[in-house]
């Protein structure tokens, strides 16, 4: 199968490789007391503990910021997370305020959710409501892994 720079397996996608690249590279920076940093395909010792304290398998990690990798006004940026929070809300789920951040710095830092207790199908019909190229999703082995929507 063929790999992307990063060594992970490629797929037929609409994605740049080099956008899918940069997904790869980014920290997924969970605020919490205690801060810590998810990376695809990477366990995260610190996550599965919030699972095993909060009794929860599964999470999302999701923006609506810059719909479709193009970046977009601040002030539609923050309207549309506005608008997933309170699809998150309405549907009773637990969220946490995170942060994506390029480490290289080329890419712009964007205000996040790790979602908790949503299904993966629950997940990728809402981040493609808010036109996310995809998202991050981790299961009980607190390993996340990228899914990609187009």
């Amino acid at each position: 199968m063929p790999t992307n720079s990063g060594g992970y397996p490629t797929f037929k996608t609409a994605i740049p490789v080099a956008t899918i690249d940069a997904y790869l590279a980014t920290d997924y920076l969970v605020n919490t007391v205690e801060r810590f940093v998810l990376n695809v395909g990477r366990p995260s010792p610190e996550l599965a503990r919030w699972f095993q304290t909060n009794k929860e398998d599964h999470a999302a990690f999701i923006t609506a910021w810059n719909p479709l990798g193009k970046l977009t006004s601040d002030t539609n940026n923050r309207i549309a997370e506005q608008k997933l929070i309170a699809e998150i809300e309405a549907r009773n789920l637990i969220y946490l305020e995170c942060e994506s951040r390029d480490p290289s710095g080329v890419w712009p830092s964007e205000p996040s959710l790790l979602v908790f207790g949503i299904s993966l199908q629950s997940a990728r019909v809402l981040v493609k409501r808010f036109r996310q190229d995809g998202f991050i999703y981790v299961g009980g082995d607190a390993t996340p892994q990228l899914i990609l929507l187009r």
